[in-house]
């Protein structure tokens, strides 16, 4: 046997290793996670106070037990004094581990100036069974 060879793949298969999903699907690790499907907004309710939006096209969501993370951070004057960031909507009637759609996350502010939203979202597309986290980053004026 070609111990070199055997040597060269276990590395190989080490180095491009895989990461599972919920549904033990998989990705490869490489994958990047700065492109994404997913789509961020927000929208003034009353003054000082907004809603953050999130959207992912048909056939994909947004995994409900994922360790998502997202931050927001006011600059050239603006402060955010409070944040709800938790992730919530009903439960997607196909696919029970995702949510079918995410409610709007509400925030309020002081002041003008920069938003800053970083996040880091899992999501899976269903059509071709892989999960991913995301790297989200958006700037919005206020």
């Amino acid at each position: 046997m070609n111990w070199k060879f055997v040597t060269s793949l276990f590395v190989s298969i080490l180095i491009f290793g895989f990461v599972g999903c919920n549904e033990s699907k998989e990705v490869q690790v490489g994958e990047t996670m700065e492109s994404h499907p997913i789509e961020v907004s927000i929208k003034e309710k009353s003054s000082g106070k907004y809603e953050l939006e999130l959207y992912l096209p048909k056939d994909f969501g947004f995994q409900i037990e994922a360790p998502h993370r997202i931050f927001l951070s006011g600059s050239e004057g603006l402060k955010v004094t409070t944040a709800e960031l938790k992730l919530t909507g009903p439960t997607h009637p196909k696919k029970p581990e995702y949510f079918e759609y995410v409610k709007p996350l509400t925030f309020q502010v002081e002041g003008k100036g920069k938003l800053l939203m970083e996040g880091k979202l899992f999501y899976c597309n269903f059509l071709k069974n892989i999960c991913i986290p995301a790297k989200v980053t958006k700037t919005f004026s206020i």
